[in-house]
């Protein structure tokens, strides 16, 4: 479309060590928005929104924070999200923590996440025994991300059913402590042979598609990759159905509202027993996809609100 692109990486605005970097970060913002005669400013990403302030210090030009996360209220004062005319939340949750501080609903607009429809399209071909079953979790291995409760809730299935199973632990290992204690779990349980660690993928697409179901403990587009892709996917202790707008819980997904293990393991063993469930599951999650969460439709929205704010 021939539209000018820069790209300048920047340091997160909030850690200590990078106070001379950021500087010089706003600097070559500053004389971007002066040399380019810039309208409007989209800061995509909460550990930017420094920048965005910053810059707005010297040019007053509308604003957008895009919120990606759900806010408590300290976080609201110390990423100053009043500040910014417009915020852009991607789920429902967003949209309450922001009112509930007070911010106006006139100025928030909710945009989903999209997903690259075409790159996790299902595929027929299955390169691996039919009769084994793969189920992943996808994400840095840390505290946050809950791969000891998917593997404590792993061992519990395996106990309960005689089918052949592999879980899959997907993601570079960011906290070595953590990750000590999961090996050492799974050599305790003696669940070695059922549970592959794959470390970073740069091939994310591909190894869902290998996957039978997607378990997230933590939230995330993978879920949304997943749906895409035309898999099942357990959602379990993030997000509640009150909140939940994609995960519909018995149509699109599984979704467990509490964080006990008993009750994960009762929902993976629940699609392990039942293959028609898991087909269902992932034909409603597929169309759900197509409609809500394609890449013409983020655009659409978030063309329509750079129009209302330029007018």
């Amino acid at each position: 479309m021939n539209v000018e692109v820069f790209v300048r990486p920047l340091h997160p605005w909030r850690k200590l060590l990078t106070a001379f970097p950021r500087y010089i970060g706003v600097w070559f913002l500053c004389n971007l928005v002066k040399q380019r005669d810039i309208s409007l400013i989209h800061c995509c990403d909460l550990w930017m929104a420094g920048y965005m302030h910053h810059v707005l210090k010297s040019y007053k030009v509308p604003s957008i924070l895009h919120v990606r996360k759900p806010l408590t209220a300290r976080d609201i004062i110390k990423f100053k999200c009043r500040k910014a005319d417009y915020l852009i939340a991607i789920s429902t949750r967003i949209i309450e923590n922001l009112k509930d501080a007070g911010i106006s609903p006139e100025r928030i607009m909710r945009i989903d996440d999209s997903v690259d429809i075409d790159l996790f399209a299902p595929v027929e071909e299955k390169l691996r025994p039919s009769s084994q079953l793969n189920i992943g979790i996808i994400g840095r291995i840390d505290k946050f991300k809950r791969q000891l409760d998917f593997l404590i809730a792993a061992e519990e299935v395996l106990k309960k059913t005689g089918q052949p199973l592999m879980f899959f632990v997907i993601g570079d290992i960011h906290s070595q402590p953590y990750f000590k204690k999961i090996k050492k779990f799974i050599q305790n349980a003696g669940i070695e042979k059922n549970v592959c660690f794959t470390g970073r993928r740069d091939d994310i697409h591909e190894l869902i598609q290998s996957l039978d179901m997607l378990v997230s403990l933590s939230g995330g587009s993978v879920m949304f990759e997943a749906m895409a892709a035309g898999k099942a996917v357990i959602s379990a202790g993030f997000s509640t159905k009150k909140y939940s707008y994609h995960i519909q819980d018995g149509k699109t997904g599984i979704l467990v509202e509490s964080r006990k293990i008993e009750d994960l393991s009762e929902a993976i063993l629940k699609l392990v027993d039942s293959p028609q469930l898991r087909n269902q599951l992932a034909i409603h999650a597929r169309q759900w996809a197509l409609k809500e969460l394609t890449h013409t439709k983020m655009a659409e929205k978030t063309q329509q609100l750079y129009n209302e704010m330029l007018k």
